[in-house]
């Protein structure tokens, strides 16, 4: 039995009808639509449909992938009718109609089309890993062997929810500040390209002394619209994106969960739009200014962006990774919520796995892949391996000084109680509260901030400009 995405007319209404199906070959499809009062217009069997999709330009394929939020909210429907009796495959059958993504709804009729064919439901769903990540795939298989599957997917759901409000709550919070710099940044570029070269222009012809804040304003505008700063700026996007082009650092992927999913090079679109951008800036700056300054400043930016794409290259490398979250987990007021963070979802993540019947050293093997920090992934690397050793989990945690006392000692105490899970579980909602309450507070200091900077910025440029014409007057009266 095959999977087809069909398009049909409705004869009762004449509305067009599109939804995925099961059926032997597209006869019997035909055949099966007709008795609902659908007449067949197309069909494509899921393989070539997927197929056909990749080759398509997806301009909006971003807004169009399944969202945590998406599969959170199959994942609590399904549990529903699992737990009602209905059969499983019929469970995502109903779903596959109802879910509104198509990459979604291709995703489910895949996975009944493996149920259908006797594949267990965790493998099925291992061969999406982008939309099923390895810890619902090992929770499922747990309830699978547990016999508890309703009750698991009812966590998971719970879970994901969870997951989405957090991550929620902190692009909202980086998104105004965000938002009013790239703001800032577009308004102050037009005012040194556009409109400060044209008013200063005055100030040239006159034989007298500027106040250093208006030179300076000058110097900053000059170096805006300066062809030898465009050349430095487009050879460095030439130089870096050349270097990241060809320069593909390889980064241990650690698996945790079996799939078959192809693995995929990495992208690189970017450096060679930055490539070819940059090689087509320089060739209209040198057809406007062929002096050996322009041809230095390309050179210089050359070198200057090879510099910083190396840098990036190496910061995707283990080492540079670790280096990085290690300096950002010292960051002053950002570092202290980037650890809160990763420490709500290492309990939010390890107390759902144990608590739905995953063996620690898996669960600990699934908690250091979702964790988003190196410098805490190879902590808890680490604190694995002395549990194989015969170790308690929270005396590595607390050797490695990054996870807050409170934590480590609420582990201890949930390891001698007998209750991990539940120590877990209050120190994932404590923690989680305790970001929420921190990025409300940052998110009341950033806004006034970013305002005062912006407002100062363009107040600088105002004050640079009106305070010499000012003296002008003064001094012609």
């Amino acid at each position: 039995m095959a999977v087809f995405h069909f398009r049909g007319v409705s004869a009762a209404s004449g509305k067009e009808v599109r939804g995925v199906r099961d059926a032997d070959n597209a006869k019997g499809l035909r055949t099966m639509l007709r008795r609902e009062g659908i007449v067949l217009t197309s069909a494509t069997e899921a393989a070539a449909h997927a197929e056909k999709k990749g080759r398509e330009l997806q301009l909006f394929a971003f807004f169009k992938k399944p969202s945590i939020s998406d599969v959170a909210v199959v994942t609590k429907q399904l549990a529903t009718l699992v737990r009602a009796g209905i059969p499983l495959t019929e469970s995502i059958a109903a779903l596959t109609d109802q879910v509104e993504k198509e990459e979604l709804k291709r995703v489910l009729a895949s996975v009944r089309e493996q149920l259908n064919q006797g594949t267990a439901f965790a493998t099925a769903l291992a061969e999406h890993p982008k939309v099923f990540p390895p810890l619902y795939v090992n929770m499922v298989a747990a309830g699978e062997a547990s016999g508890t599957l309703e009750s698991v997917l009812e966590r998971l759901a719970g879970f994901m929810d969870s997951q989405a409000k957090l991550r929620g709550k902190v692009s909202a919070a980086m998104a105004y500040p965000i938002l009013m710099l790239m703001i800032g940044s577009i308004l102050i570029t037009v005012l040194m390209i556009g409109v400060v070269p044209k008013v200063t222009a005055i100030f040239a012809s006159l034989d007298r002394a500027l106040p250093w804040y208006t030179s300076l304003l000058i110097f900053v505008s000059n170096s805006f619209s300066s062809p030898v700063s465009h050349g430095l700026l487009f050879g460095a996007l030439v130089g870096g994106g050349g270097y990241l082009l060809t320069h593909k650092p390889v980064v241990p992927v650690r698996q945790t969960a079996p799939t078959t999913a192809p693995k995929k090079e990495p992208k690189t679109g970017p450096a060679a739009a930055l490539l070819i951008g940059g090689s087509v800036f320089l060739v209209e700056l040198l057809a406007r200014d062929s002096g050996m300054k322009l041809v230095f400043s390309f050179i210089a930016g050359i070198l200057v962006g090879a510099g910083v794409g190396s840098f990036i290259a190496w910061l995707r490398t283990e080492p540079g990774r670790l280096a990085r979250d290690s300096a950002l987990l010292k960051m002053p007021i950002f570092g202290g919520l980037l650890q809160m963070i990763a420490v709500a979802r290492f309990a939010s993540t390890l107390s759902s796995l144990l608590a739905s019947g995953v063996q620690l050293l898996r669960a600990m093997d699934i908690v250091r892949a979702v964790i988003g920090n190196a410098a805490l992934e190879k902590v808890v690397e680490d604190a694995a391996g002395a549990i194989r050793e015969g170790e308690s989990i929270a005396e590595p945690l607390k050797r490695s000084k990054k996870f807050p006392p409170i934590v480590t000692h609420m582990i201890a105490v949930g390891e001698k109680s007998g209750q991990l899970e539940q120590m877990l579980s209050a120190v994932s909602e404590s923690y989680e509260s305790a970001v929420e309450i921190r990025i409300t507070a940052l998110t009341s200091i950033l806004e006034p901030l970013m305002i005062v900077i912006m407002g100062g910025a363009v107040g600088f440029i105002a004050f640079a400009i009106l305070m010499p014409l000012i003296q002008m007057n003064d001094f012609n009266q």
